[in-house]
């Protein structure tokens, strides 16, 4: 499986109670939360911008895998490959 570094904007709840209008509009002003995963590639779903949908999984175990997350591609900033093969990882 493909390893992705994925950078994404995050769709976040920034209120929890009713807010002054003026005090929304500078929420809302705030630059977006941009989250950082790393994954295997599980799928790319290709249904059509918006639907379009990328599943990745944290954990690669042969013929499990989990926890899983969907990310849909209009939300991407970023997305690079990660070559693995080849190098040595340092055990800390």
């Amino acid at each position: 499986m493909k390893l992705l570094l994925i950078e994404w904007i995050d769709a976040s709840v920034v209120g929890d109670q009713w807010t002054d209008v003026d005090e929304a509009r500078a929420l809302a002003a705030d630059e977006p939360y941009i989250c950082k995963t790393v994954g295997f590639l599980i799928s790319e779903h290709r249904i059509g911008t918006p639907s379009h949908i990328i599943y990745l999984t944290m954990t690669d175990g042969g013929d499990e895998v989990g926890p899983q997350i969907e990310i849909p591609v209009r939300t991407i900033t970023s997305r690079r490959e990660i070559d693995v093969k080849g190098r040595d990882i340092e055990e800390s």
